[in-house]
C-alpha cells in the first residue's frame, strides 16, 4: 500500500550477454566501490532557493525506511508546495513519486558527510560518509514519459521534469546473503543478490559491490571483484553465485572460456 506524505510551503539496463561474459579489455573491470561525485559542471541555475543538505534531511523524509545495516540513506525534500508518494515494490525497492510545479520537483541529499554519484545511464548512488553505497536511485521518468534528470545545485541533487510529476525507484539492501562454504575444493563465497540489482541501473551495481565488499572484505580483492562483474553481466539470472577468493587474476578472455571459474591451470 502505497503511503503518502505532503509538505505545504515548504528503469536502464544492462547489456545482457551469454552466461559468463564480461566486458572487454584485459581485464574485467568491476564496478568501483566508490562512485565519483556529480561533477560541478552538471549544475543548473535554480529559481527557487537551493537548500544545503542539511536543511534536506532535517526537513525531508528518508529516502527509505530500510537502509541497509541500519545506515541512513539520504532524504529527499519536496519544492514549495509539493507532495510525495512512496510505494512499496515486491523485489524490495520502492517507487517514489513527486508532485509539484514543473522543472525542480525536489531535493535529494546524502547521508550527513557522503555524497552522490551521478552514472552514465542517468541512475544516482548515495554513499554514506564512508564511502558504502547505502541507496541507489533509477533515472527519473516524468508522468508524461518523457524523462527527468539529476541535477547537482550545491551539495544537494536537484529532481528536474518538464511534466509536474517524476518518478523514479529506490533501492537500499543489495546483497540478499554472503555465505561461506566450500565449492570445487576450496572456500567458496555464496552470494545472492536482491532481486532488484539483476538487471538493474549502473548505480545497482556499484550497491552491490559496495555493500558485498562491506560485509566480506575478501570479497574486494580483484580476482574475486572479476567473477562477481562476470556473474552480474552473464548470470543475472543464475539463484545464486559462487566467488573463490583462491581463483587467481586472469584475462577476459581466460575468464570467458572458463564461465567466470579460473583455475591456477588457465593463468
Amino acid at each position: 500500500m502505497g503511503r503518502r506524505v505532503t509538505w505545504c510551503g515548504v528503469v536502464t539496463g544492462l547489456v545482457v550477454l551469454a552466461a559468463g561474459c564480461a566486458p572487454p579489455g584485459d581485464a574485467p573491470a568491476p564496478a568501483p566501490t566508490s562512485a565519483a561525485p556529480v561533477s560541478p559542471g552538471a549544475e543548473t541555475p535554480s529559481a527557487l532557493p537551493v537548500p544545503a543538505s542539511g536543511q534536506v534531511r532535517d526537513a525531508g523524509t528518508p529516502l527509505a525506511d530500510a537502509p541497509p545495516a541500519g545506515r541512513a540513506s539520504g532524504a529527499l525534500l519536496p519544492a514549495d508546495g509539493g507532495t510525495v508518494q512512496v510505494q512499496d515494490a515486491t523485489d524490495g525497492t520502492t517507487l517514489t513519486t513527486v508532485t509539484g510545479r514543473a522543472g525542480t520537483l525536489a531535493w535529494i541529499a546524502p547521508p550527513e558527510g557522503g555524497q552522490a554519484g551521478l552514472q552514465s545511464d542517468g541512475s544516482v548512488t548515495l554513499q554514506d560518509a564512508a564511502g558504502t553505497v547505502v541507496a541507489a536511485l533509477t533515472a527519473p521518468v516524468g508522468d508524461d514519459g518523457a524523462p527527468g534528470a539529476w541535477r547537482s545545485q550545491g551539495d544537494v541533487l536537484a529532481l528536474e521534469a518538464a511534466s509536474t510529476s517524476a518518478s523514479f525507484v529506490v533501492g537500499t539492501a543489495a546483497v540478499s546473503s554472503a555465505t561461506w562454504g566450500d565449492a570445487d575444493g576450496g572456500r567458496s563465497l555464496l552470494v545472492v543478490p536482491a532481486d532488484w540489482v539483476r538487471g538493474g541501473s549502473l548505480a545497482a551495481q556499484q550497491a552491490l559491490v559496495s555493500q558485498l565488499a562491506l560485509a566480506e572484505p575478501e570479497a574486494a580483492s580483484p580476482s574475486m571483484q572479476a567473477q562477481l562483474w562476470c556473474h552480474v553481466l552473464g548470470a543475472r539470472d543464475k539463484a545464486s553465485w559462487n566467488l573463490e577468493p583462491w581463483r587467481p587474476e586472469v584475462s577476459t578472455t581466460t575468464l570467458l572460456m572458463t564461465r567466470c571459474n579460473p583455475t591456477d591451470d588457465d593463468a
